[in-house]
């Protein structure tokens, strides 16, 4: 029989709970002793900041007559899982209920959040043998002084790479100057990028000194190098086999000693074909290159990076969060993530914003979409991926390859039948054609 917890000093409402109540649920008064209970909390006759002291250990609904926004507030603030107006009615309470014994259902099968290693040398977090291979070739490339191209998806991380090379190489400590050539004006991008005199221009009262010239001794990463307009690539590619330029309304030439760094999420070799991007300035940037791969083809660092995330930004949450369930792995790992890393993080921390216990649950994920990996076989297909994943294991001289491929397809597809039918095990089971017991007990694999 469930207890549940009434604290008031109201008597009439334990008479008119009790009264409500579903089957099979017994009214207690006073502060629980066993945690987990549903307690009901009278913010009319209670001070409402009590609700904060008891959101650790028990879900709290708030109970008032007031039809006051504040009191729900004020209730919601301190951490109440919801906020019930008097008078009670059963079909209220009773959805109320069945929804927090879910919710509890869920939380009881969590993942602790786990300490933050080391500072990684690598800016991209996870541990997919993919992008093991990216901190590779960056540790390589951060030791040559040579311009880089950064090709990936928007979202993926292409400014921590660029901000990973500079700190590993010569130039550590040096000015590390981000250019946004999608965000700056054509009109203004040119006199930000090399500078101008004073009076060489309306509105030029002193002279200032250009982005490459801050950068001097340093790197200059050039953010989406595919917005940059025609006449400024002829400039920007003299620069680049000069390191020399002249400020706009100046004679005199500025010589500096500048690492060139760039990114862009747009196929260069397709723009140079259709002439909306120099061919010569295109194999000037990309002497080495680094591709990002999407996080859809790199699924086993979506939960290090979730873990990565609840690290950095955990304290933003209105309460202590001690981890995320399993449900809410599940979900994440079968999303799509068609905004990547950065869709990745913007979730987590809305999740952080939205908890209303100390576990993030899927209960925080009903805004996230409902791009599930129904696509994948477009970017990658298994057949490729069980051979690339075959090869990298050769590579490595592991053994057991077929094992590991056995259980990492496992993993995939039950995350995705269970993602699809919304949790529902038994569901899954009859789609998958095996037995309940066989799901669970692969669940704990």
């Amino acid at each position: 029989m469930e207890k549940i917890a009434l604290i008031s000093k109201d008597k009439s409402l334990f008479k008119e709970l009790s009264g409500v109540l579903p089957k099979g649920a017994k009214l207690i008064e006073g502060i629980p002793e066993s945690e987990g209970s549903f307690v009901f909390f009278d913010i009319d006759t209670m001070r409402p900041g009590m609700i904060r002291e008891l959101t650790g250990s028990h879900y709290i609904m708030a109970v008032t007559r007031q039809k006051r926004t504040e009191r729900v507030m004020e209730a919601a603030t301190f951490g109440a899982y919801e906020v019930i107006q008097r008078p009670l009615t059963q079909e209220a309470l009773t959805g109320i209920l069945d929804e927090l014994q879910t919710f509890r259902d869920e939380i009881r099968d969590n993942i602790p959040i786990a300490p933050l290693p080391p500072t990684p040398t690598c800016a991209i977090v996870g541990h997919s043998p993919i992008i093991m291979d990216v901190c590779k070739k960056l540790a390589r490339l951060s030791q040559v002084d040579a311009p880089v191209l950064i090709t990936g998806e928007t979202g993926t991380g292409k400014e921590l790479i660029a901000e990973s090379i500079a700190q590993l190489s010569s130039r550590f400590g040096k000015p590390f100057v981000v250019v946004n050539c999608a965000a700056v004006p054509e009109a203004l991008l040119e006199s930000e990028l090399f500078g101008f005199e004073k009076g060489s221009f309306t509105g030029a009262v002193a002279s200032k000194e250009g982005m490459l010239k801050i950068a001097d001794e340093g790197c200059v990463f050039f953010d989406e190098v595919g917005e940059l307009p025609l006449p400024l690539q002829a400039k920007l590619l003299r620069f680049l086999q000069t390191q020399a330029f002249y400020p706009i309304g100046s004679t005199k030439e500025v010589q500096v000693n500048v690492r060139v760094l760039s990114a862009t999420n747009r196929n260069l070799e397709s723009m140079v074909k259709q002439g909306t991007f120099r061919e010569d300035l295109y194999h000037r940037l990309r002497v080495t290159t680094i591709h990002i791969p999407p996080l859809r083809e790199r699924r086993k660092d979506i939960l290090p990076l979730v873990q990565f995330f609840l690290n950095r930004y955990k304290q933003t949450a209105p309460r202590q969060i001690r981890g995320f369930t399993r449900q809410f792995s599940r979900r994440l790992t079968a999303h799509a993530w068609p905004g990547n890393i950065r869709e990745l993080e913007n979730t987590i921390r809305s999740a952080l914003a939205l908890t209303r216990t100390p576990y993030l649950t899927t209960h925080e994920l009903s805004e996230l979409g409902t791009h599930a990996v129904t696509q994948q076989a477009e970017a990658e297909s298994l057949g490729t991926a069980v051979t690339s994943f075959a090869k990298q294991a050769i590579d490595n001289k592991e053994r057991g390859i077929y094992d590991r491929v056995h259980d990492e397809v496992d993993r995939a597809l039950i995350s995705y039948v269970l993602s699809h039918v919304h949790e529902n095990q038994s569901e899954a089971a009859r789609l998958l054609g095996i037995s309940r017991l066989t799901l669970r007990k692969k669940l704990k694999y």
